[in-house]
């Protein structure tokens, strides 16, 4: 994996049970002058804890410090997949709406969610598909 085509945290392992690590994010000291930070999981004030799997789990100790890699591409298809996708859908229907239906403003806004609820209920039922494989992998500090 090469670490100049991913995006990098670091974390502390908690905990190690067979191949699964749990681990906690710390909060990088950049974010505390960040504008967004508040919109942002990784600036909360604890952190953030999660499990992944590990091929190599035995190499790792718990309490030992790790970087956390994700892929870039899987990042950005995340991003894609909840904001871009959902938005283009909307401004879509907007759209055609506007352009042949003439629907009251109010129905509209309705339908737009309707189609919002639709397209996360399917992400979610299709939650366990090799669409939704983010990779996330974690190396020793050095």
């Amino acid at each position: 994996m090469k670490n100049t085509d991913c995006n990098k945290d670091e974390g502390i392992i908690t905990t190690i049970d067979g191949n699964k690590i749990s681990l906690h994010v710390t909060p990088k000291s950049e974010c505390s002058g960040c504008s967004a930070a508040f919109l942002c999981e990784k600036s909360g004030k604890t952190g953030k804890d999660f499990t992944i799997t590990q091929n190599n789990a035995e190499d790792f100790t718990v309490g030992e410090k790790v970087s956390i890699l994700t892929p870039q591409n899987k990042v950005l298809k995340a991003i894609g997949l909840a904001f871009f996708y959902p938005t283009l859908l909307v401004i879509l229907f907007c759209v055609v709406e506007y352009h042949f239906f003439a629907l009251d403003e109010g129905l509209t806004a309705l339908i737009c969610l309707a189609i919002l609820c639709i397209y996360f209920i399917v992400l979610y039922i299709n939650r366990h598909k090799p669409l939704f494989n983010f990779s996330i992998f974690i190396e020793k500090i050095v």
